[in-house]
């Protein structure tokens, strides 16, 4: 982000905790989301979208509020900025001869590539309390949360997923990195379950940090210590531990570091950031991710009903072109990416899909996806999601608005960022 937006975010940021309404000093504090993607904001936008006095933790773009969803940004809102590096861009496909390739629809066909030179992109993004149609935050809560473990069993995971070895103490909870032991005083020892659980996310938060060297439990600079804090408040919103009430958690180290270097504060919230996608990368597993991108393609095995016939995909051919079998009859034919056939079975068999999960997980999102744009985005971009850059804040819906990236913070993007590459 820009000097200016560091020194916007870090204002903020004391004024609000010096009010004890930061989202450091409200335990249970909602960070903000999308809904439509489903992922958290990160980083300095999620502190700044923090804390704009709304009570709906839910934003979205202007684009993703319209689409498909019925909603509508109501008239005369404003939007709030936030700041990003683009990292990837939407090209259009040529062919030989220079002309638009395009797709079964007769649409350009378009590639996501990545930039060599990463560009800082604005985009302004609106409250649900903005937006009319939108489900209440009571039934998205009730949904989002139907599917989530208890937050002690999600702990326990995350302990168990980043090999840290947890013994008993009769001091204070604290991390030694020299024998990489986290110390904890018995449960019952702490106020409330919840307490304790926020002292453990804590140290494992440090554990992971500095597994990964982004975090130096040597380092005493109140930015190097800024950053379990704020890697607590991250993942811990996603796993329902409140961080704030990890007693060991200096919150003094947060706003000397917004106080007395805003640009500090970026690079803490982007370790942190780092630290969270490390531990959410954890969670969600890579068998996860690979069911989640053969969604997204038809596969061997695959029977689908289409058009009251029902359609298996028998085998593989060339390239990516597949045998389907229409099982009424016993012709076979080939399907390939882009083909009509292609895109009405892989239509046919996401909605029973999504059905599926809107009965066995009532936290589903409601949105669908485009599959010619999923297709580019899914494989080699899993975490590209689409944001567009929108000119002023101002509604006005005869402007086409351009889709940009938010940033995605894989293994290379942290290997980067260690290069001195600012976020």
């Amino acid at each position: 982000m820009s000097k200016q937006s560091n020194q916007q975010i870090a204002d903020r940021l004391i004024e609000k905790m010096n009010d004890r309404q930061s989202p450091f000093d409200l335990p249970g504090t909602a960070m903000p989301v999308n809904p439509t993607t489903g992922k958290a904001y990160r980083g300095m936008n999620a502190i700044w979208l923090a804390m704009q006095d709304q009570q709906d933790p839910r934003w979205m773009t202007l684009k993703q509020a319209s689409n498909k969803n019925g909603w509508k940004v109501q008239t005369g809102s404003k939007g709030t900025l936030i700041s990003f590096l683009k990292t990837t861009d939407r090209v259009q496909l040529l062919n030989e001869d220079g002309r638009p390739q395009l797709n079964s629809r007769r649409n350009p066909k378009t590639e996501l590539i990545k930039l060599a030179n990463p560009v800082e992109t604005d985009a302004y993004v609106f409250n649900a309390s903005q937006i009319e149609g939108i489900p209440s935050l009571k039934d998205y809560e009730e949904r989002r949360n139907a599917s989530k473990p208890e937050p002690a069993e999600a702990l326990a995971k995350l302990v168990e997923l980043t090999n840290a070895k947890v013994e008993a103490t009769t001091g204070e909870p604290g991390y030694d990195p020299s024998d990489r032991i986290i110390y904890m005083p018995e449960p019952d020892t702490f106020g409330t379950p919840q307490e304790y659980q926020a002292a453990l996310l804590y140290e494992v938060v440090k554990f992971a940090g500095h597994d990964k060297g982004l975090y130096d439990p040597m380092d005493v600079s109140t930015s190097a210590q800024a950053r379990p804090a704020l890697a607590a408040l991250f993942i811990g919103n996603e796993i329902g531990v409140k961080a704030q009430l990890a007693p060991q958690m200096n919150y003094e180290d947060v706003y000397l570091t917004a106080g007395a270097a805003p640009d500090e504060l970026e690079a803490a919230a982007n370790d942190a950031q780092y630290t969270t996608d490390y531990l959410h990368g954890l969670i969600n597993s890579r068998e996860q991710r690979q069911a989640a991108r053969q969604d997204r393609i038809l596969i061997v095995g695959d029977v689908i009903d289409y058009n009251e016939k029902q359609y298996e995909v028998m085998g593989k051919l060339r390239g990516k072109d597949l045998q389907v079998m229409d099982k009424s009859t016993g012709n076979r034919f080939k399907a390939s990416p882009g083909d009509g056939i292609y895109a009405s079975l892989l239509s046919a068999k996401t909605e029973v899909l999504k059905q599926q999960r809107t009965v066995d997980n009532p936290a589903v999102l409601e949105q669908g996806f485009d599959q010619e744009e999923e297709r580019d985005n899914s494989m080699e971009h899993e975490y590209a999601d689409e944001l567009e850059h929108e000119e002023d804040n101002a509604l006005n819906f005869s402007e086409e608005q351009e889709d940009v990236p938010i940033l995605d913070l894989t293994e290379e993007a942290g290997e980067n960022k260690k290069s001195g590459r600012k976020r």
